[in-house]
């Protein structure tokens, strides 16, 4: 059976570090002299810039499985045709009903 704990000790490091993060974020907006309203700012264009990045990061991966998805159908393509020419005895030709000439 396959040991797990060097993987499930990295994500509880990554999300405590992930936590910390989020924490040290809020405590500086917190404690930062500023006015409610410029705080409130800075979160929406925080949160506006988040999305904005979410979404170029949607497009992106969309992107790549196109590509990806178009590699694959060519690939499997240029298999099939190899298979195909691999099956059929060199010098026998088949007529569209099956039958050779």
């Amino acid at each position: 059976m396959e040991n797990n704990n060097g993987s499930n000790a990295r994500g509880s490091v990554a999300l405590a570090f992930l936590i910390g993060a989020v924490a040290g974020g809020v405590a500086a907006l917190l404690i930062a002299p500023q006015t409610r309203e410029q705080v409130r700012g800075r979160i929406k264009r925080g949160a506006r810039d988040i999305g904005e990045r979410g979404g170029d990061f949607a497009r992106d991966i969309q992107h790549r499985a196109g590509n990806m998805k178009d590699a694959v159908s060519d690939a499997r393509t240029a298999y099939r045709d190899e298979m195909d020419k691999r099956r059929a005895p060199a010098g026998s030709a088949l007529t569209e009903t099956g039958e050779q000439e």
